[in-house]
C-alpha cells in the first residue's frame, strides 16, 4: 500500500514552535471502518494531536510537529500499499532520538482476529509498551518502543505466529532491559500440547502465575503457548512446572519430588511440591480437598489442575509434610 501526498503542505505558526500541516490520500483500503481504523492506528502511534477522515474523499489529515508528522508519514508510505512487507517493516527511528523507534509487523499466520488480539495482548503487557495499536482486516500490529523493545517484539513475533503445521518446541529465553529497576528478565514461551481444552491450558497459567507470584504471564491459546517474562529464578520455576504438569500419571505416581524455589522477591515459604489427589472421583471432590489442605495447613499457595487432579502447594517443609500427611490419612480411610 503506497501512500500519495496530495493537496497541500502548511505551516502553523505556534508558541511551542513550528507545526504542520498535511493531507493524505489512501489508495487501498477500502471501507470507512477500515480507514478510521487506520488512521487511528497511525494518530496513536505517532501521537500527532490532531487527525481527521474523510470517508468520501479516501483522506486523511494530520497535524502536529515535525517528528509526529514524520512518524506519520513514514506509516503511510509503508502501509498503503498494494503488497505489504512478508513479515514486518524496516524501523524506522524518531528524527532526534535513537531509541525512539517505531516498526509495523504482519501477522501473516494469526488465523482469527481472536488469534491476533491475543499476540498483540501479549506483546503489549510482556515488552511494557503502551505504544502498540492494532489493524486486524490486513492483520498489522504496529509498535513504537526503545530498540530492546523493538527487539523483543520481533523475537515474539516469530515465535507466536508460525504456520498452523510449525512443529514448536519450548523456545530459548530471551532477555529484555527491566526498565522497572526488579533485575535481570528474560522472556520465553512453553508449549503445553497436553492441555486438550482451553480451560486446562488456561488452569496451567494460573497456576505457574499464583505459585511463583510471577506478575508476567500470558497465554496464546490455539498452540497452546505460555508466554513468561520473570527473573532467572521464577523462569526455572516456570519451566519445572510446565514439564512436570505434562508427565504421564501413573497408578504409582504420588507426587513430584520438592522444588526449592530461591526467588529472592519472596518470602521464606520456598519449597514446591505437586501431590496426585487421584481418588477424588469429581472436581468438586478434588477442589474440596484442596481448600481442607489449604485450610488446615495454612498455606496461601494451593491451587489445582482438574485433569490430572495436580494439587500444586508452596509452604515450609511443616506444611507440605502436614499436607502429605493428610492425604495419606484420606487413602488409608478410603480403603
Amino acid at each position: 500500500m503506497r501512500a500519495k501526498l496530495i493537496l497541500f503542505v502548511a505551516s502553523l505558526a505556534v508558541a511551542s514552535g513550528q507545526d504542520v500541516a498535511r493531507v493524505f490520500h489512501v489508495h487501498h483500503i477500502d471501507t470507512e471502518q477500515e480507514l478510521t481504523e487506520f488512521g487511528t492506528m497511525i494518530r496513536s502511534v505517532a501521537g500527532v494531536p490532531k487527525m481527521s477522515f474523510d470517508a468520501t474523499q479516501k483522506t486523511l489529515s494530520v497535524s502536529g510537529n515535525s517528528a509526529q508528522v514524520a512518524i506519520a508519514e513514514w506509516m503511510f508510505n509503508e502501509l498503503d500499499r498494494q503488497t505489504l512487507p512478508e513479515f514486518a517493516t524496516k524501523e524506522f527511528k524518531v528524527p532526534n532520538n535513537e531509541d525512539d523507534v517505531v516498526r509495523v509487523f504482519i501477522l501473516r499466520h494469526a488465523a482469527t482476529v481472536q488469534d491476533f488480539q491475543e499476540v498483540a495482548t501479549a506483546l503489549r503487557t510482556i515488552i511494557e509498551t503502551p505504544r502498540l495499536f492494532t489493524f486486524e482486516a490486513p492483520r498489522e500490529l504496529a509498535i513504537r518502543g526503545t530498540a530492546d523493545q523493538i527487539a523483543a517484539a520481533e523475537w515474539m513475533v516469530r515465535e507466536l505466529v508460525q504456520p498452523a503445521e510449525a512443529k514448536r518446541t519450548d523456545s530459548r529465553e530471551h532477555p529484555i532491559i527491566d526498565l522497572a529497576k526488579r533485575g535481570s528478565t528474560a522472556v520465553r514461551v512453553f508449549y503445553l500440547p497436553y492441555a486438550s481444552t482451553v480451560q486446562q491450558f488456561q488452569e496451567v497459567a494460573t497456576l505457574v502465575r499464583t505459585i511463583g507470584e510471577i506478575r508476567q504471564v500470558f497465554t496464546y491459546n490455539a498452540p497452546r503457548a505460555l508466554i513468561v517474562r520473570g527473573t532467572p529464578d521464577q523462569m526455572a520455576l516456570a519451566a519445572w512446572f510446565a514439564g512436570e504438569l505434562g508427565k504421564p500419571v501413573t497408578a504409582e505416581t504420588m507426587a513430584s519430588t520438592i522444588y526449592t524455589y530461591s526467588d529472592v522477591y519472596h518470602d521464606a515459604e520456598n519449597l514446591v511440591r505437586i501431590f496426585y489427589v487421584k481418588d477424588a472421583p469429581t472436581v468438586a471432590a478434588f477442589q474440596q480437598v484442596a481448600t481442607q489442605i489449604r485450610i488446615t495447613t495454612k498455606m496461601r499457595r494451593v491451587f489445582t489442575y482438574n485433569e490430572t487432579r495436580a494439587l500444586a502447594l508452596r509452604g515450609t517443609v511443616a506444611q507440605l509434610a502436614m499436607a502429605e500427611q493428610i492425604l495419606q490419612d484420606r487413602q488409608i480411610a478410603a480403603k
